[in-house]
């Protein structure tokens, strides 16, 4: 909620005694002398309130009404004038006013009138925040899946839900952490307040302690008013932490004391304030060796981890892939009109023996480019295009017509070769002879196939390398 008016009076005496009242009720004020000069100044700063003067030279209060209504609509107006009558009053209130007051004006009639102004708001704030959650549409079954595992995810959520215990969920990038951390709030007692989310890794040291505790006036340059942080206005919901792996030490240890004390302390200020917030935090697979390291705490770690949930990456549920698909497309035809697709089972396939290291956030974006680009009613190999570019959809034969059946064989052939070694060669870090063991063939034939296709074998050490000619 905005506590900050502008005061716009071409009276001096006015625009001080006003602020004086306002500022005792802890509402910054800003002023102007004249109806252009607030509206340059809202062009640049955002107000929730402006109490304007009626009779003013050049443009009156009535027109600066009209302006700011209709650029800025969810400001609230108050006129003030010296001039009352009921014509006045009915033009003002009809044009948009949320109020009409009258000079010389009392204490009590500004704070009633403050009050009321400042509580509508706070409503129509909450009201616009809860339409935008239902248009989002999160809940517990926009987790899709049938996978053992994503169903002992899901069991899990339950749990975890009717309680306010601090959850870690593990997961590589793109396995949908925050929409587990979404439906945890969703089916808790606290889903009637708000879900924030903030990803930890986008600020620096500073603004991250700005956006969770707050920030007072003068703080640090260019904090020119107080301004709330998340752990306030979440109070009684739930706060979404992503990528709590790169918070550096020293904000790690002011966090803590946050989770242990069940207060913060803003920027600029000593005095704590007391909040109420649950914590699920999130983060990917490398924070044991952060751990190990002794970049993140252990005692933060143990604060945060009383539940983990970890999310099985995409290509370990390949089962899930055509109920995933299947759910997209609905979405995408739901949400932009889109004339309903069909995915043919070759593609399927294909989309199936692709390994997705975005997980299902490439699956998203795969599928919305498919969507979009294919013509008919069917989505086809054509329309399927991998960010890793070295994985050929050798399950469509589409792509060898014109050859000969021999020669689209050996090329075939050629193809899973040369991706086939090279993925599995990733895997165990160049080393020929642990890859030959995993892929079940001698080490000979393997780097035959390295050879003959010119594989780059990254970080190959010196024993591959003495034993090389052996083979």
């Amino acid at each position: 909620m905005n506590r900050a008016a502008l005061i716009v009076d071409d009276d001096a005496d006015i625009r001080t005694g006003l602020s004086l009242i306002l500022r005792k009720n802890e509402v910054e004020c800003g002023f102007a002398a004249s109806a252009q000069e607030a509206l340059e100044i809202l062009k640049h700063q955002h107000f929730g309130l402006v109490f304007t003067d009626l009779k003013m030279p050049e443009m009156d209060g009535l027109e600066l009404l009209r302006v700011i209504k209709k650029r800025w609509p969810k400001t609230i107006v108050i006129v003030i004038t010296g001039f009352g009558s009921i014509e006045t009053a009915v033009e003002a209130m009809s044009a948009g006013a949320y109020h009409y007051i009258t000079k010389p004006f009392f204490n009590n009639e500004i704070l009633i009138t403050l009050e009321r102004a400042l509580y509508e708001q706070e409503l129509t704030d909450e009201l616009i925040y809860l339409r935008a959650e239902v248009e989002k549409k999160y809940s517990f079954h926009n987790l899709i899946g049938r996978d053992r595992q994503m169903l002992e995810v899901f069991e899990l959520v339950r749990k975890v839900s009717a309680s306010t215990v601090p959850v870690l969920i593990r997961g590589e990038s793109g396995t949908g952490k925050e929409l587990v951390a979404r439906a945890i709030h969703y089916l808790s007692d606290r889903k009637k307040k708000r879900f924030l989310g903030l990803n930890t890794a986008a600020l620096p040291d500073t603004l991250l302690e700005a956006e969770l505790f707050g920030v007072r006036k003068g703080a640090f340059t260019g904090a020119d008013m107080d301004r709330e942080g998340l752990f306030v206005q979440v109070t009684g919901g739930t706060l979404f932490l992503d990528e709590i792996g790169s918070m550096s030490p020293l904000f790690q240890s002011k966090l803590l004391r946050a989770l242990q004390e069940g207060e913060i302390i803003p920027l600029g200020t000593t005095n704590p304030i007391s909040v109420d917030v649950r914590i699920l935090a999130a983060a990917n697979l490398e924070l044991e060796e952060a751990l190990r390291s002794r970049h993140f705490r252990e005692d933060l770690y143990f604060r945060l981890n009383v539940v983990e949930i970890h999310i099985p990456p995409l290509r370990d549920r390949i089962e899930d892939i055509p109920l995933l698909v299947e759910h997209l497309i609905g979405k995408l035809v739901e949400e932009q009109g889109i004339t309903p697709k069909k995915v043919t089972p070759a593609v399927l396939r294909v989309l199936m023996s692709y390994p997705w290291p975005g997980n299902v956030r490439e699956l998203e974006n795969v599928i919305h480019r498919a969507v979009i680009v294919s013509e008919g009613e069917e989505i086809t190999h054509r329309d399927i295009v991998f960010k890793d570019e070295r994985f050929v959809t050798v399950a469509s034969s589409d792509k060898f017509y014109g050859l000969p059946y021999d020669q689209a064989k050996e090329r075939a052939i050629e193809l899973f070769q040369r991706d086939y070694v090279s993925r599995i060669l990733e895997t165990t870090g160049g080393n020929i002879t642990h890859a030959a063991e995993n892929a079940g063939m001698t080490r000979a034939a393997l780097r035959r196939i390295v050879n003959k296709h010119s594989i780059v074998v990254e970080k190959e050490n010196e024993i591959e390398k003495t034993n090389q000619d052996e083979s």
